[in-house]
């Protein structure tokens, strides 16, 4: 093989690895970074309710709660399919035990709300919100029979 050959197929292999790499850091990056950081914005929403309640705020006690239940799914679904891998060195430093350990005990005092909420209004996402609903009841289930313990 002549070497203009051997070069422009090396050119073309380090551009089509390069190209595969850069989508699938975008398309996969992303996701990722939010689920791994999702115990820690868990663990800073359940400490600002519990400072919150100790006031008269109850739509953004609501509000705050339903945050919450979002990122307890977000955390365990890490947990369970999340690549910390792809931040390393950085993803050591977050001990998602500890911040779901204080998630869980106060899920234990305080019951999520998203899977009581009544989504009659919402006849177009009705569907979506009701399965949502379901997997925070599962995921809190999960999360204090796990954590906090």
């Amino acid at each position: 093989m002549r070497t203009p050959t051997k070069f422009a197929l090396t050119a073309l292999i380090v551009g089509a690895t390069f190209a595969f790499g850069f989508r699938l850091g975008v398309h996969v990056g992303a996701p990722e970074y939010a689920m791994m950081e999702s115990s820690v914005k868990a663990a800073l929403i359940a400490g600002e309710l519990r400072a919150i309640r100790g006031g008269s705020m109850d739509k953004l006690i609501a509000a705050k709660e339903i945050e919450l239940d979002g990122e307890v799914v977000k955390a365990l679904r890490y947990r369970e399919e999340g690549q910390p891998w792809m931040f390393w060195p950085f993803s050591a430093a977050y001990d998602h035990k500890r911040y779901l350990d204080g998630v869980a005990r106060y899920r234990r005092q305080h019951s999520a709300p998203t899977p009581s909420l009544d989504f009659g209004q919402l006849e177009p996402m009705r569907s979506e919100m009701a399965t949502h609903a379901q997997e925070v009841q599962r995921r809190t289930d999960e999360l204090t029979s796990t954590y906090g313990r």
